[in-house]
């Protein structure tokens, strides 16, 4: 496998990983009724952007 998959495969298990974290932390939100949609979306868009700059780390 060249060096170049291997990075891209690395960094698409990252964002893997945070899937099911994000998809718990916005469930627990809406169950505790303790913001809106609105934020519970926004804290799940955090997320999955630190995730995503985590991946580009590994890639580039």
């Amino acid at each position: 496998m060249p060096a170049q998959a291997a990075d891209r495969q690395d960094s698409r298990d990252v964002r893997q990983e945070v899937r099911p974290e994000v998809r718990e932390a916005t469930q627990d939100c809406r169950e505790a009724d303790q913001k809106n949609n609105i934020e519970c979306r926004q804290d799940k868009h955090d997320v999955k952007q630190g995730a995503r700059e985590k991946s580009r780390d590994v890639k580039y």
